[in-house]
């Protein structure tokens, strides 16, 4: 027999698990890169987003019909994105940004500045986790994740001199 006692305990359990759930599915949900590296082309040094600048963008998790062949010849900018703690971004034991180097990152993308009236992209390949170096794709038939870029992260890539303004 379950009495008063045990009921609230057996229902206080089922709504701790609940908020649980609940809160791991958001969390998971609202989840971006911790880091973000903007480099190659003609720059000397990489450009970093971090904290806020790098959780504007908001779409990097999910899977875009824009494709590399639609963008055609447009110019791109390398970016390389690590999900680890913002201590340890890279989840190797590198703990400045000046350690980072584009191979450790879990995700790598392809951001094409807003060119004749179209908007500006930032095409993903899709995130893996580990210490081991991750080559960047070479075939543009990898980023496949992302899409349009908001008008809050097109500020941030202008107001950093990622993109013209």
């Amino acid at each position: 027999m379950i009495t008063i006692k045990t009921g609230r305990a057996i229902a206080a359990a089922m709504v701790a698990a609940l908020v649980v759930l609940v809160l791991d599915g958001a969390a998971l949900h609202a989840q971006q890169p911790t880091v973000m590296m903007f480099y190659g082309g003609d720059w000397k040094e990489p450009i970093f987003l971090t904290d806020a600048d790098a959780a504007i963008f908001k779409n990097l998790l999910t899977e875009t019909p824009v494709s590399v062949q639609d963008l055609g010849d447009r110019p791109y900018r390398t970016v390389a994105l690590f999900w680890g703690s913002r201590s340890d971004p890279a989840n190797n034991g590198k703990h400045t940004l000046a350690e980072l180097k584009p191979e450790m990152a879990w995700q790598h993308g392809r951001l094409y500045p807003p060119q004749n009236g179209k908007p500006a992209v930032l095409l993903v390949t899709r995130l893996t986790k580990g210490t081991q170096s991750i080559p960047v794709p070479a075939n543009g038939a990898a980023f496949t994740w992302g899409g349009p870029v908001s008008d809050a992260a097109l500020a941030v890539l202008k107001q950093r001199a990622i993109i013209p303004r």
